[in-house]
């Protein structure tokens, strides 16, 4: 009977373990918040900076492209970047010769301040920027697996001491 109840509490524990580890985030349209938009008429922009609070977070972003520019030309770019790291872009939206005129930046696991530079050759944009408010850090990949780790040495460890005074008693 113990060695029964002891699987079963190992197997709930690696299923607690699997869903917090997993980093799925089921976000619905409800769960977006805006958190600042930003349009301009510089060719050259940067935009002031803003806090993100949440990890998953999203630029939903268009633009009117302006006719007399080829389409072989870069039309539309946008460059992410963390106030802790001013000098160094993460993510980036670059639009080149492509119809699309409008579309989605997911950014995940980051959050803090950060502020954004945009270059183009556009009539016109828009960047609104969103966070998903049920989103929460993701473990690091190695703690679910520490955390297993612990948990399987502290059972050996207790049923390995359970042997041992049970053998003792037989004697």
């Amino acid at each position: 009977m113990r060695k029964s109840s002891l699987i079963v509490l190992l197997l709930i524990l690696c299923l607690v373990l699997s869903v917090f580890s997993s980093g799925i985030a089921f976000a619905s349209s409800e769960t977006w918040v805006e958190v600042t938009r930003f349009t301009e008429d510089d060719k050259f922009f940067q935009t002031e900076p803003f806090t993100i609070e949440h990890v998953e977070w999203r630029i939903r972003w268009e633009y009117e492209p302006e006719p007399e520019v080829p389409d072989e030309h870069p039309a539309f770019y946008v460059y992410v970047y963390s106030q802790e790291s001013p000098g160094t872009y993460f993510e980036t939206i670059l639009k080149k010769g492509t119809n699309e005129t409008n579309g989605t930046l997911y950014i995940h696991n980051r959050n803090g301040t950060f502020f954004l530079i945009v270059i183009r050759a556009v009539t016109s944009f828009t960047l609104i920027i969103e966070q998903d408010l049920t989103s929460i850090p993701e473990f690091p990949s190695w703690t679910p697996l520490l955390i297993m780790l612990v948990a399987v040495v502290v059972v050996a460890v207790v049923y390995r001491h359970r042997l041992h005074k049970q053998h003792q008693r037989r004697f």
